[in-house]
């Protein structure tokens, strides 16, 4: 059973993995001539769900994606960006605990 808010947290996951890969990307490359800077977006098109119009409000379709920068990787941007990114993803993975803890707790009427 898919609901939203599990929809909404498996993408998520998935947008973090995503970035996790971009950063690693963007490291190993800095001093490759040329190359342009990954990126991943997610959060801001989740927001902009959240604060459309209700009804036509549906954060659980939000899909990461992908982006070329002009901009240089730069060493400490990449480790802040990753140290980010591994803040929102234990964040999400607490969340998905608990969904499912919930879950666990309405399916057989005990607590952990």
């Amino acid at each position: 059973m898919d609901t939203p808010k599990l929809a909404v947290l498996r993408h998520a996951m998935q947008a973090y993995a995503m970035r996790t890969q971009a950063l690693a990307d963007n490291i190993a490359n800095l001093d490759t001539p040329g190359y342009q800077r990954e990126a991943v977006r997610f959060e801001a098109e989740l927001q902009a769900r959240r604060r459309s119009t209700p009804g036509h409000r549906t954060p659980e379709d939000v899909q990461a994606r992908y982006e070329r920068e002009e901009t240089p990787a730069l060493l400490e941007d990449e480790m802040m960006s990753l140290a980010d990114t591994q803040m929102r993803t234990q964040l999400t993975t607490r969340a998905l605990r608990e969904h499912f803890e919930l879950l666990r707790t309405g399916i057989t009427g005990r607590t952990g």
